[in-house]
């Protein structure tokens, strides 16, 4: 193939093309030896690291790799592959979190303690998207057993948009502000006009903390809980949770409005 520039308009056009191969094609025996199509299944690298912990060498285990498999030429991979994967186990280091510990900061135990992270796809999509903002923190509750405070938010499709993400050690106040106002310097200092919590106390004085002019409301899911606790009247409910979700089309587009309330005559 051949590329030419179009004159002084910058503009570059295929000039002249060739439909033939130039070059013989591997035959189909060697194709599975292309790095492209080579790969150690998660079943072999587990049989690997379990035979290189009793001390076998590596050629001895490709070698029992390929009697199983019923020859070499069967074996989707090389020992080079093997030898590779071995090297970046050991570059690793027992995992990311002794990564992570060698660029963030640990606590007196030298346990990594509080981290916060966002991408710059999550920041673009605050631009546009951040004035309602949702921070949950009930992961530090749920089957997980984590300490991890999302921040979320809705686009104009009506799909959930995570901007940002971090990991606690506790749930303090203190704390909270710290990762608030984190939150602010990773955003470039846009402010948030109203947050949606669980309710929670420690949560709540922090936002009016670092967002002194946001407003802060309680998420649908906390309300419709509190009302078929309270309340225990299905109809109520129901109508509450049309209140809460009302869908309406401005100028082709598709709003999602939530509401703190609802009125029951």
């Amino acid at each position: 193939m051949r590329i030419k520039p179009n004159g002084d308009s910058g503009i570059w056009y295929v000039s002249r093309f060739v439909d033939d191969h130039n070059q013989d094609l591997l035959p189909a025996k060697f194709v599975p030896y292309l790095p492209s199509y080579r790969k150690i299944s998660d079943v072999n690298l587990a049989h690997i690291d379990s035979l290189r912990q009793v001390g076998i060498s590596i050629p001895k285990i490709y070698e029992s790799i390929a009697a199983q498999a019923g020859g070499f030429n069967l074996v989707p991979f090389t020992k080079r592959d093997m030898y590779n994967e071995v090297r970046r186990q050991r570059a690793l280091r027992n995992g990311d979190v002794n990564a992570a510990l060698r660029f963030f900061e640990v606590g007196p135990d030298q346990h990594m303690s509080d981290l916060f992270w966002s991408d710059r796809r999550s920041q673009d999509d605050y631009k546009i998207f951040g004035d309602v903002l949702a921070f949950d923190a009930t992961y530090g509750r749920n089957k997980y057993n984590l300490p991890v405070v999302v921040f979320s938010g809705v686009n104009h499709h009506n799909q959930t948009c995570v901007f940002a993400t971090a990991m606690v050690s506790c749930e303090s106040q203190a704390l909270y502000v710290w990762v608030l106002r984190k939150f602010l310097e990773c955003m470039g200092g846009k402010a948030l006009k109203l947050v949606i919590t669980n309710g929670d106390r420690s949560m709540r004085l922090a936002i009016q903390e670092v967002f002194p002019e946001a407003h802060h409301r309680l998420c649908s899911w906390h309300l419709l809980r509190n009302v078929t606790v309270n309340v225990c009247k299905p109809r109520f409910t129901m109508l509450l949770r049309s209140c809460l979700l009302l869908y309406h089309h401005t100028n082709d587009r598709l709003w999602c409005i939530k509401t703190t309330g609802a009125h029951n005559k």
